[in-house]
């Protein structure tokens, strides 16, 4: 019956012209057994019935459109899309027909002609939410998460009683770290549903995304309650207890998820993010490994022959880019060790990074990357043995602490322009010129979670004989205004160091005494040029900054300040305001 009426839908909703009209009325009630044997799942049966249609009425596109189902059923995709093709011409406003095809070519990796079908399904009936559902995962597929989520927020509003809809609304948002709207989604969810084992666990994800970690271990627990043979809220467990400072509650979560699916990407990858951040780097970097099975990695370029550690003996070797401009100075720490056996070594890097890491490492040849998620492969201009993602070289270099190296700065700033940049600070006055930034990350790298606004670090700010020097990308001119009129508080602001290449960021750094800074870039730019930097961590930052300890093995020169408390900066501000006092007197 549900055939039945999908197609009278189909044919009602088509501004089919009058006659064709009338055929199919006709068809439609001739395909009343093959209706029968469809609904059945007899699907030889279905293309017996639909061919003898096809014969006795050969301009019928739902006959076609039906005996195309039933082929589809048989994976017999080639012909079911053949039958397909003919149906649109016969009708183009078939929207089912359309969106079949999406999905042939779909399951074909043909992500083109998929899309092109199933915006024409949209386009013949925008209101039809299953269409929107249809494009929504070709644009998924494709990385175009945002796209992905328009379409799934206009199939909710044509089909708001639908759950599924509501929690795969959920899911793409979790996945761009949009948890501000997930959370009233989940909440409706429930409420519209009541608290099944997946709206739970929808909840306890949203819970966990804005920082309500108490309540989405509370939530975990209860979709647990109600069914505890699934992986999802298991981590999401873990990752809530671990962010409220217990590891080893954390990594029990993560163990049960692994037993429960041992192929579990996110628990593995959890796991090894625990391991990094109390140095057990043999263990972590292992899983580590697991972050290119994340989706989001998934659509990346192709990485093969992949480079397993073995000695290079003069091969040539590629290394991709990944995550973000911190990590990719932290994992040039490694290069060094790379040019020693390689005869070719070829780089790909941010753009902003090609210069200062043409300086620092003259055995590579470096190319500029601006797109990370392309899918065209790096041409270097020369055939490539082995290919390895950047964040995949610790593993064959940094197996334990004893393995990082004592330096005094691996990365080289242009010492003509540090030279220019020490006369500018010069011209300030006489002082202490200290380095400022106060805001890390994006919402996806939990920025709420690493920020300060200005206002707060006013007992730093005021400490005398201090020349203050932003160093925050962004949006900062009118914070900094605002605190020069309520406090008379100046800090230097020069764009062109800041804004634009990073060789230029490397120069002002490194004529700079000192960089204050939360978790973000500029404390990789610093520790890596071997400037002293002192950051200000969160309770439970990110893996590179370790769990503990006052340093970190990537970076000699910088130390950390860390929250007692989660949530709590004002102890921290204190310990570095008291030596900032003590470098300040001359007696640090």
């Amino acid at each position: 019956m549900r055939m039945l009426k999908s197609l009278l839908t189909g044919l009602w909703r088509s501004p089919a012209a009058a006659a064709r009209a009338a055929r199919e009325k006709q068809a439609v009630a001739s395909l009343g057994p093959a209706i029968a044997a469809f609904n059945a799942s007899r699907y030889e049966e279905v293309i017996r019935a639909c061919e003898s249609v096809i014969s006795e009425q050969p301009d019928s596109a739902q006959a076609r459109h039906l005996c195309a189902r039933a082929l589809m059923a048989l994976n017999r995709y080639t012909e079911a899309e053949g039958l397909l093709k003919a149906a649109l011409e016969v009708d183009p406003d078939l929207a089912d027909a359309h969106a079949d095809l999406a999905t042939i070519r779909f399951e074909a990796g043909d992500h083109e002609a998929a899309e092109k079908h199933a915006r024409d399904a949209v386009a013949a009936q925008p209101t039809e939410a299953r269409f929107r559902a249809v494009l929504a995962d070709v644009l998924q597929a494709t990385g175009r998460d945002r796209d992905a989520l328009t379409e799934l927020f206009a199939a909710l509003e044509f089909a708001p009683e639908r759950q599924d809809l509501l929690l795969r609304l959920c899911s793409g948002l979790d996945r761009v770290g949009r948890h501000r709207e997930m959370l009233p989604l989940a909440q409706r969810a429930i409420a519209e549903n009541g608290e099944n084992f997946e709206t739970l666990c929808c909840l306890a994800l949203a819970q966990f995304g804005v920082d309500e970690l108490e309540a989405a271990v509370a939530t975990s627990r209860k979709a647990l309650q109600l069914y505890t043979d699934d992986s999802a809220p298991y981590v999401v467990l873990g990752n809530a207890l671990f962010d409220l400072g217990k590891p080893e509650e954390a990594l029990a979560a993560h163990r049960r998820a692994l037993k429960l699916e041992p192929d579990s990407v996110a628990a593995r990858y959890d796991i090894s993010l625990i391991n990094l951040m109390r140095w057990r780097f043999r263990e972590g970097w292992v899983d580590f490994e697991q972050r290119l099975n994340i989706n989001r990695f998934k659509a990346w370029r192709s990485c093969e022959p992949r480079w397993n550690g073995t000695a290079l003996n003069g091969r040539t070797i590629l290394v991709m880019r990944e995550q973000g401009l911190g990590d990719e100075i932290m994992y040039a720490s490694c290069y060094p060790d790379l040019l020693r056996q390689s005869a070719q070594c070829h780089i790909e890097c941010e753009p902003r990074l090609e210069r200062l890491f043409a300086r620092s490492f003259p055995g590579a040849r470096f190319h500029p990357l601006h797109d990370m998620e392309t899918r065209e492969r790096t041409d270097p201009g020369v055939p490539v043995d082995v290919y390895s993602y950047a964040g995949s070289l610790p593993r064959h270099f940094r197996s334990g602490l004893r393995e990082f190296p004592a330096h005094d700065g691996y990365l080289k700033a242009d010492p003509a322009r540090v030279q220019y940049w020490r006369g500018q600070l010069a011209a300030l006055g006489q002082g202490l010129k200290v380095g400022i930034s106060w805001r890390g990350g994006v919402v996806v790298t939990r920025r709420a979670r690493r920020s300060l606004d200005l206002t707060q670090l006013l007992p730093l700010l005021t400490v005398p004989g201090v020349r203050w020097v932003n160093l925050q990308y962004g949006d900062r001119v009118g914070e900094i205004e605002d605190l020069t009129a309520a406090q008379g508080i100046v800090i230097s602001d020069w764009p062109e160091a800041i804004d634009g290449d990073y060789d230029e960021t490397a120069s002002l750094v490194s004529a700079l005494d000192l960089v204050i800074s939360v978790c973000t870039s500029v404390v990789h730019l610093t520790g890596a040029l071997g400037r002293p930097a002192w950051v200000m961590t969160p309770r439970i930052p990110e893996w590179r900054y370790g769990l503990e300890r006052g340093t970190m093995p990537w970076y000699p020169s910088v130390r950390l300040f860390r929250q007692p408390v989660r949530g709590v900066w004002s102890p921290v501000i204190a310990d570095i305001r008291e030596q900032l006092v003590v470098k300040t007197s001359g007696r640090g």
